[in-house]
């Protein structure tokens, strides 16, 4: 089964997660590294929880469009933690990356959809999700937020 747009943030914001946990542990045994200190790393690993119970908190779709549409509306609330952040670059930057990922997200699927209409695999006519197997399939990135 693909992975959907909703497991591949999911995936990835808790990836994120835990490697600043990692870090953490490697900051507390006193070894020194670039990057955010050890009360940073930890709070942007606490924003990177907070996105994930975001995204866990959308019920999966059998539809891409009715999932895909879920995930677009947290882009508001996503811009609103970011901004009440301000004070902390480290932190907007989660936030604010994590309304990045999902405009991506709407972008590749858009994307999709529209060249399976172009290949003729669905018809522009029909309604959402009814040409729901052009579900993209997204791949597991080493990146960090």
């Amino acid at each position: 089964m693909a992975e959907t747009a909703r497991e591949y943030l999911i995936h990835r914001f808790r990836g994120d997660a835990e490697a600043l946990r990692s870090r953490c542990e490697v900051l507390q045994r006193g070894t020194k590294v670039p990057g955010p200190d050890l009360p940073t790393s930890r709070q942007m690993a606490s924003a990177c929880d907070t996105v994930v119970g975001m995204l866990e908190a959308i019920a999966p779709q059998d539809e891409a469009a009715a999932e895909l549409g879920a995930l677009v509306a947290l882009i508001p609330v996503l811009e609103q933690h970011a901004r009440g952040h301000a004070a902390s670059p480290p932190m907007r930057a989660v936030f604010a990356g994590a309304a990045t990922r999902i405009r991506e997200v709407e972008a590749v699927e858009q994307r999709a959809a529209q060249s399976a209409v172009d290949d003729g695999e669905a018809e522009p006519g029909l309604a959402d999700g009814d040409a729901d197997d052009d579900r993209v399939e997204w791949a597991e990135e080493d990146d960090e937020t």
